[in-house]
């Protein structure tokens, strides 16, 4: 049976398990996915999830590339793969320094929009590009470095993230 991909089962889990200096390293895990997938550093992180975008044309690019020569290049369907993750296994995995969620919901004007949310504090930012997407992730892992050296707060003026709402819910500029 194939499945379509959405934004309910297509949400990526990366989960970073090692931090040495500027490196950050670990694994992506999601449904769309029939293994995690390593990453050594940022640069491989976004470069093998916009190809996974691509290939599964999930969210569908707001612009493509045009070429007048050569055939017209076929956009694959947005379905899962077989023999694809379980989501039971992506909710489980848990990195050792971190984890996140990323929900990428557009891909407009060539970068990616969406929300990235970090388990451990409970907390989300949305993101309008990629660049945004690296602030994020760094900003968090700076603030994880900074608790395990100081007195384990996590409450920064500077930070990228907000947190949850009591409930879990979408807190009222969420629903604009």
């Amino acid at each position: 049976m194939t499945t379509r991909i959405g934004h309910q089962n297509g949400v990526i889990r990366i989960c970073v398990d090692r931090l040495e200096g500027e490196q950050i390293g670990g694994r992506v895990l999601s449904q769309r996915l029939t293994a995690p997938m390593d990453f050594s550093d940022l640069g491989s992180l976004l470069l093998q999830l916009e190809a996974l975008l691509e290939r599964q044309n999930f969210p569908q690019a707001f612009q493509r590339i045009r070429s007048f020569t050569g055939s017209v290049q076929e956009h694959a369907e947005s379905l899962l793969p077989e023999g694809a993750l379980t989501k039971e296994a992506v909710e489980r995995a848990r990195g050792k320094m971190a984890t996140f969620v990323l929900h990428i919901l557009t891909r407009r004007n060539a970068t990616w929009q969406g929300v990235l949310e970090w388990l451990e504090g409970e907390r989300r930012a949305r993101f309008s590009s990629e660049l945004e997407l690296l602030k994020a992730l760094n900003g968090h892992l700076e603030e994880a470095g900074q608790e395990n050296t100081h007195d384990g707060s996590l409450e920064s003026r500077d930070s990228p993230f907000i947190p949850h709402p009591p409930g879990g819910g979408a807190s009222p500029s969420d629903r604009r």
